[in-house]
């Protein structure tokens, strides 16, 4: 049986998204040939919502033509997302024989048939400890290769006693390890859209990837260079949220929060008008169930509201508020039906009380059906990661935090995929909130140029200083954060570079013209080089390969970014000074505070100052202001 052509028949009306899982198997069976290892990590990186689990499921169909049989998909840890993985898989991999977490018992059956096996996992430690010990017991699994798609990798698969004085793992990261050995040799896909965590793992660390693949989404997929744009993208409107306003059951229901409602239910209009059955509308408010019940509330007392000016039209005020929403959605969607036959439809899907209001989280126990109807959902953390939320037309988000991780936020775009309606998208978001968004769409971006350079093994990654690429306590001490705006130059400087560093600037001399200050403004090609000529230093004193890098993400993200170099001679500093730049030229690099700047001095190497006794150039660097550069040593 062709596992992989029969898998791509159900994707033969989406030529565009067929030829993307193509061309992610053809790379993943390139890059992978090559890794000849007992346990291999492969960091599978796509785009939150764009596909990849019918990436992964292409690259599981093709490993069973190639006579793989035994298969392990990991979900977060959540009932709905680990039924919805199932029930997925069970659709979409003819052929193979599918196990629940609780189907233990019938392993030893599936591995004798002539199938291939998926189990279907959350990580819990309850489960991952049920499944260990019975594997670890199956001697006969020494003879099988055993692939393992761990889904959210980021999420809970690493050791979070890091940070920690101990040598203890933490328990899902313990048993994971496990049963990567219950195999002769186990191949693990770490699958998610925010690999921060993943690779800021220490170099020698299990857990770091061997190959990274990069697999972009279709042509249609939207994402976040359309949502989050400077300036603002036509789709968002801000908000003015006030948290006290939710817990005062007396205040009137925010104007925003009704206006979203009233996008949400014209577009549920225009869907219906059109033959469409099924739109969602998503609002995060918080991680804190007690808010999410709040919210509920508030939403159906709009909805009470709605219909009260339904059953009063002398009410003017509805119509009022339903024009300038369907103003709005035209300006986007010229051709979208007239006024009044949307106000029609609109009122017919409330009188029939066809809107559901579902709160989902951790408290609930709604069952999800989420591609049929008109939902409204309410909620955080479960709604927030790897949970697919079909048709998603209108968001209204409004969630912070005071320092926030970047991997578990960007996590929140639940906006971004295929099935939405461009132009009937809406986002409601506080204009602070939709800046923060901004920067991670730009380091996101960052991130994704890095992957798709083959030859780069030291990734980074860049925010505003109020932003961590994620939690602290899955990373070991040994990596390395940039702050920018401060000043870096080496203790034990290269005292051997003269002559080549000389070369260089005589070069740089006739290309640029310098101020009377000494300063040189340069591309950033001829920076790296007058850097690398200074020759080689010790990482853990001063970084030149992270400087290097840093300058090199900043090139693609910050084109009005500048790059200084000032030159200074005849300097007669001693050896391991508390500081190398002079009060005028430290007042002189803070005038460029957006810009990176490299100062240069020409040491005298006397030996009575401790030097070796030959001149040197010394280098200072100082990246731009409010950023920190992150990456593992």
């Amino acid at each position: 049986m062709n596992y992989f052509n029969q898998y791509m028949l159900q994707f033969e009306q989406d030529k565009d998204f067929q030829n993307s899982i193509l061309k992610t198997r053809d790379d993943f069976l390139e890059k992978s040939n090559g890794i000849h290892k007992d346990y291999i990590n492969y960091l599978l990186l796509g785009n939150v919502q764009s596909g990849k689990t019918a990436h992964v499921l292409g690259i599981i169909s093709q490993l069973a033509d190639q006579d793989i049989k035994l298969f392990f998909y990991l979900t977060t840890d959540s009932v709905d997302l680990q039924t919805q993985t199932k029930d997925r898989i069970e659709k979409k991999l003819l052929g193979f024989t599918v196990l629940d977490e609780n189907d233990h018992h019938l392993f030893d059956t599936a591995m004798r048939g002539n199938k291939p096996l998926v189990i279907v996992l959350k990580k819990n430690s309850r489960v991952l400890k049920k499944w260990r010990d019975s594997l670890l017991n199956k001697d006969y699994l020494k003879s099988y290769q055993s692939y393992i798609i761990d889904d959210e990798a980021d999420a809970s698969s690493l050791d979070t006693n890091q940070s920690k004085k101990t040598a203890k793992k933490s328990k899902i990261n313990e048993l994971l390890s496990d049963i990567k050995s219950a195999t002769i040799q186990c191949f693990f896909i770490q699958l998610t859209a925010t690999p921060q965590s993943i690779l800021l793992q220490y170099n020698s660390s299990s857990w770091k990837p061997d190959e990274v693949q990069y697999f972009k989404p279709g042509e249609k997929y939207i994402g976040g260079n359309f949502i989050y744009t400077d300036p603002p993208s036509n789709v968002v409107k801000f908000i003015d949220f006030d948290i006290s306003e939710i817990y005062d059951e007396t205040a009137a229901v925010d104007n925003d929060l009704t206006n979203a409602l009233l996008t949400f239910l014209i577009t549920c209009a225009e869907f219906e008008i059109n033959g469409k059955v099924n739109c969602n509308f998503m609002i995060h408010p918080s991680h804190k169930t007690e808010i999410h019940s709040l919210f509920e509330s508030k939403i159906r007392e709009a909805l009470n509201q709605i219909i009260h000016s339904i059953n009063y039209p002398e009410d003017q005020s509805l119509k009022d508020l339903v024009k300038e929403v369907w103003l709005d959605l035209k300006a986007t969607k010229p051709d979208i039906n007239h006024i009044d036959d949307l106000c029609s439809k609109f009122i017919e899907i409330v009188q029939r009380e066809e809107v559901k209001v579902l709160t989902i989280n951790s408290k609930s126990d709604d069952e999800l059906k989420l591609d049929s109807g008109f939902n409204i959902l309410v909620g955080g953390n479960v709604i927030s990661r790897g949970l697919t939320i079909p048709k998603l037309q209108t968001v209204y988000y409004c969630r912070s935090s005071k320092k926030p991780n970047a991997d578990n936020f960007w996590q929140h775009s639940r906006l971004f995929g295929y099935d939405r309606e461009k132009s009937l998208i809406r986002l409601f978001m506080p204009q602070y909130v939709y800046k923060f968004f901004t920067h991670l769409n730009d380091a996101n971006n960052a991130l994704i140029e890095q992957a798709l350079d083959r030859d780069n093994n030291n990734y980074q990654f860049f925010y505003p200083d109020n932003i961590s690429p994620t939690r602290r306590n899955v990373l070991n001490k040994d990596f390395y954060v940039v702050k920018g705006g401060k000043n870096y130059f080496p203790l034990y400087p290269n005292e051997n570079n003269l002559v080549t560093t000389n070369d260089v600037l005589s070069q740089i001399n006739e290309l640029y013209n310098t101020t009377n200050e000494g300063i040189l403004e340069l591309s950033t090609d001829d920076l790296i080089n007058v850097l690398e000529s200074l020759g080689s230093f010790d990482v853990i004193d001063w970084d030149l390969s992270t400087f290097i890098q840093s300058i090199r993400v900043l090139s693609t993200k910050r084109p009005t970014m500048n790059n200084i170099l000032i030159l200074r001679h005849d300097r007669n500093l001693s050896k391991g000074t508390g500081t190398m730049l002079s009060p005028d030229d430290r007042k002189l690099g803070k005038r460029y505070s957006n810009d990176i700047v490299v100062t240069l001095y020409l040491i005298r190497g006397n030996k009575d100052k401790g030097w070796s006794g030959t001149d040197f150039w010394m280098p200072n660097i100082k990246l731009p202001e409010n950023l920190d550069f992150w990456n593992a040593r």
